[in-house]
């Protein structure tokens, strides 16, 4: 079989609960990855959240994290910074607006604004589950500043205030210094410029001499929209965002019904074998 890439997306795409890996999809990456098959998760979430992810596979798993400002290529890891400019307009957007709270994030910590509600994090993508995470507040933007040659993306949440995200939307797109997206309507995902989960891959599909018709990858959200274009085998989610499944060449099932594992099942034409279900 000729080598592949496969990305998928975690939220909302490759797992349930925002933290479990099915049996069959464990089964189906494992079985592929012998194939001539390389994985990568692609999230947006910080690296060592995505670690929490790929181990439940194996640690064969690569990773897109932080939206493309993260990616792994072999045992070297590529690192893009959001930069003064960008820290300094999201930290005062939202000490402009106490609706809002701003999480900052390296590799492996998460620097915040405010103290938020654990069910948020959940809904931003940023659950804490046995992952080798630090948490540290942001006590004031000289702070902040300093970290500006470590920290690679953040998140701005205001769950249940429209208004406030969408002013602040508007605020630091007027400014241009970092790119934005969304991975839900209660956020906006603060990525370096010109950086998206797209420019990872595309980096990846070079290095790999991989090319697009030998790449498929899997979203759901907005975040996930420039990384179909990647891919001759873009795959949308049947519970992704109208527009993903609109820009998307595909769309197989739910995350809830393994629509990722059943999707590379049919594309690949795989039956396990017996002792391949009992990988």
């Amino acid at each position: 079989m000729e080598p592949y890439l496969v990305f998928s997306d975690i939220n909302g795409t490759l797992v349930l609960d925002h933290q479990i890996v099915t049996p069959l999809t464990k089964r189906v990456i494992r079985t592929l990855q012998k194939r001539d098959v390389i994985f990568y998760i692609a999230t947006g979430r910080m690296y060592n959240l995505g670690r929490v992810i790929s181990r439940q596979i194996n640690d064969d798993v690569r990773i897109v994290a932080s939206n493309g400002a993260v990616f792994e290529n072999g045992h070297q890891m590529n690192k893009h910074y959001l930069g003064k400019k960008a820290l300094k307009a999201a930290y005062e957007a939202c000490l402009a607006d106490p609706n809002l709270s701003a999480h900052f994030f390296t590799t492996d910590t998460a620097y915040y604004t405010q103290e938020i509600p654990k069910f948020v994090a959940r809904d931003a993508g940023n659950l804490l589950l046995n992952a080798d995470i630090d948490n540290q507040p942001v006590t004031d933007l000289e702070m902040l500043l300093n970290l500006s040659d470590q920290i690679t993306n953040g998140i701005i949440i205001g769950r249940g205030h429209p208004e406030s995200l969408a002013a602040a939307k508007q605020r630091l797109m007027d400014q241009a210094v970092m790119s934005l997206s969304s991975s839900g309507p209660d956020n906006i995902e603060m990525i370096p410029t010109g950086i998206d989960k797209a420019t990872a891959i595309r980096q990846i599909q070079m290095i790999h001499g991989i090319d697009a018709d030998h790449t498929i990858v899997f979203g759901d959200g907005q975040n996930d929209l420039g990384m179909l274009q990647s891919a001759k085998y873009s795959v949308a989610m049947d519970n992704a965002l109208p527009e993903v499944k609109a820009a998307a060449n595909y769309v197989t099932e739910t995350n809830t019904n393994d629509g990722v594992a059943k999707f590379l099942q049919q594309h690949f034409e795989l039956a396990l074998s017996d002792t391949e279900v009992g990988l």
